[in-house]
């Protein structure tokens, strides 16, 4: 197994929160773990194991993406989830299309259209984050830009090296075919039960009213 490399913090990233708690406040969507308030750093723990997070071969750490147009479009569009930029530092494990850290903390959380303004902007008071309005990706990718937030592709690359971005590029390729197949799959039983469920053509039913002619 190639080992992803560790680079130096902090390091920015996007990743979404869920609301957890009478008092709002942020959680992992996954775990439900709640992130501290004011602006104090989040600390991973590995739930298997008693090792350091992160850890090689395993899917331990606070997880972020590099920012970019299309994990922009992913995090804003999570429906029910507050989307924003995480600052990480520590031990970071870098993988091509984002990261696992030691420890996070909100850096901000963006506010979309229609999105709930008011409640981010309680979020974003009680850890200690920046309140930012976007119109879509785009402003994401550029406001992240602005302040040299997170790392360039072909700089990604270049700490990965070589052999990593190729085996990275095969697990994605298996992994669209896994969706592709999985996909056709579904589309198949589909086709089955439509056509199972089918017009049955034209019949007569036998009823206390006599006979019934269906076309």
């Amino acid at each position: 197994m190639t080992a992803a490399p560790l680079v130096p913090s902090p390091l920015y990233g996007l990743r979404t929160w869920s609301v957890a708690g009478e008092d709002e406040r942020l959680a992992g969507p996954q775990q439900g773990t709640r992130w501290p308030d004011g602006g104090a750093w989040l600390t991973a723990r590995c739930a298997v194991t008693s090792h350091d997070a992160p850890a090689r071969a395993c899917a331990c750490g606070i997880h972020a993406w590099h920012p970019g147009r299309r994990t922009a479009r992913r995090v804003l569009g999570a429906r029910g989830a507050i989307p924003g930029v995480v600052e990480a530092a520590g031990a970071i494990e870098l993988h091509r299309d984002g990261f696992r850290a030691e420890r996070a903390r909100p850096r901000a959380l963006l506010v979309a259209p229609g999105a709930n303004a008011a409640l981010i902007g309680r979020l974003s008071a009680a850890h200690g984050a920046e309140t930012v309005t976007v119109r879509g990706p785009a402003d994401v990718v550029a406001w992240c830009r602005e302040r040299g937030y997170g790392l360039e592709p072909d700089v990604v690359d270049e700490l990965l090296g070589p052999v990593a971005v190729a085996e990275e590029r095969r697990r994605a390729r298996v992994m669209r075919l896994r969706v592709a197949g999985v996909l056709a799959a579904i589309a198949l039983l589909l086709a089955i039960g439509i056509a199972a469920t089918g017009h049955p053509g034209e019949r007569t039913l036998h009823g206390r009213t006599g006979e019934v002619h269906v076309r």
